[in-house]
This record gives C-alpha cells, sequence and structure tokens, in this order.
C-alpha cells in the first residue's frame, strides 16, 4: 500500500518544530511523497529551507492564501512562482475565500489575483491547488471562465451537484482527513470516483481526532473513504496516490 498527503503545511510552527519525527511517522505509514502548500512568499522561503534534506519525498506547491491577496504579495508570488517554476510541483493553493474576506473590494481583488494565477499556470504548465471558502459558485465560474484545465479543488466542502460538476470538468477533488467525522466531506467522498480523488491531511490543520494533524493522518482519510464507498483500504490508497503522482508530475 502506498499513500500521499497531497496538501499540507510543514512551515507551521507546530509541524516545522517536530520536522524530522513528523516524516519519520509519515514513512511509517508507508508515505511516498508529501506536497507542502506555501500560503506567502516569506512562508515559501521558509518552506525551502525547511525541506531542503527531504528532497525527492516533500515537494513544494508554491500559492498566496487569498485572505492574504494585495497587490505586493500578487506581485512577489508571481514572481517567485515565474523564477521557482523548476523547483515546484503546482502554482497553490491560491483562489477565493468569502469567509474571512467580506469587503467587496478586497473579494474583487481576490478574483483578479485568481485569474492571473490560471494564466501563470497555462504559462507554466504547472497544475493548480485552489482554495475556495464559501466562494464556491464564484471559484466555479471563474475556473471556466479561463478554461483551468489542471486543477486541485483543496479541502472540497461545496455541495454534491459541485462536487458531480467539477468531475465532469476533469477537476480533481481532494478530501481531508475530516472525512471521518464531517458530514460534508463524507458527501463529497460518496460522489466522486477514486480517479477523480486525491486525499490531503491540511496539517496541521483539519485533524481527523482533534489536535495538531500531521501527513502521517492521510491514513485515516483512506480509510474512512474506503468505508463509505466499500470498498477495501489498499484501492484507495493506490488510486489517489496514483491520481496525486500524475497530477504533480512526481516521480518515486
Amino acid at each position: 500500500m502506498m499513500l500521499v498527503d497531497a496538501h499540507c503545511h510543514l512551515s507551521m510552527g507546530r509541524l516545522a518544530r517536530k520536522l524530522p519525527e513528523v516524516i519519520k511517522r509519515a514513512k511509517e505509514r508507508n508515505l511516498i511523497a508529501i506536497v507542502t502548500s506555501t500560503i506567502s512568499p516569506e512562508d515559501f522561503s521558509v518552506t525551502r529551507k525547511l525541506v531542503e534534506k527531504y528532497k525527492g519525498y516533500v515537494f513544494i506547491s508554491l500559492g498566496l492564501h487569498p485572505p492574504g491577496v494585495n497587490p505586493t504579495t500578487l506581485m512577489k508570488t508571481i514572481e517567485l512562482i515565474k523564477k521557482h517554476q523548476r523547483e515546484i510541483v503546482a502554482i497553490g493553493e491560491v483562489g477565493l475565500d468569502y469567509y474571512w474576506v467580506k469587503d467587496e473590494k478586497r473579494r474583487e481583488f481576490q478574483r483578479a489575483a485568481f485569474r492571473e494565477f490560471i494564466k501563470l499556470s497555462d504559462e507554466t504548465n504547472l497544475p493548480l491547488v485552489i482554495h475556495s471558502r464559501e466562494a464556491g459558485h464564484d471559484t466555479f465560474k471563474i475556473l471556466e471562465e479561463c478554461d483551468a484545465k489542471r486543477v486541485m479543488l483543496h479541502c472540497f466542502s461545496d455541495s454534491t451537484d459541485m462536487a458531480a460538476y467539477a468531475v465532469k470538468k476533469g477537476w480533481l477533488i481532494s478530501i481531508p482527513t475530516t472525512v471521518t467525522r464531517r458530514k460534508v466531506h463524507k458527501d463529497a467522498a460518496s460522489v466522486t470516483p477514486l480517479d477523480s480523488m486525491l486525499v490531503e491531511t491540511d496539517s496541521p490543520f483539519l485533524s481527523p481526532f482533534g489536535g495538531v494533524n500531521e501527513p502521517a493522518n492521510v491514513y485515516y482519510a483512506v480509510e474512512a473513504i474506503a468505508r463509505i464507498k466499500g470498498v477495501d483500504i489498499e484501492t484507495v490508497a493506490n488510486k489517489t496516490s496514483e491520481n496525486a503522482l500524475k497530477f504533480f508530475e512526481i516521480s518515486i
């Protein structure tokens, strides 16, 4: 059995301080790769240094968390993506967040920035890791308008109808470890074919048990999905891992 954590944040203090132990436990759980996502230009600089010793095992997605989008951070992030496009496996997380951002002018700038990242995805041939919180309809509208092709919907939490539409578009849906206890994620897992599914921890957040999450816990997402779909754990683990390796173009 092989596992891949398609989205986490190893630079966050609770994981970064114990990174050797975190990586050790991930390997003991049969994880063959971890994709850590950055959320700001500063975060990328820190993350590169942290994962230097884990090349070939930990891979970086370079993005900008939507609540932190402004003209300066957008410009810096675009410059970093262009400069380091051969070192990273994706652009993200990027997208829209209407939960934390209520001001309409800031939301409009988020939408403009999102379009820029989709354009950059086309130019660099890098896939997109999408953050969408309480903004599903606008997120889907922009993805479609911009003809985004290689798309991972991180921590998907929209309706089952939207999940079905995403699958039809060829986008991948990433199911987090809270599929063990949250109905919205259980519903998404139930309607998403394994061919269109990834699994993630979003650690140190979204623990299946409470407390600090970590990549090794992606196993519990796979276990829950297997139970929901009535298939064995190995089938879910291996298929979602194959999907992740293909999406990020990772060779193990």
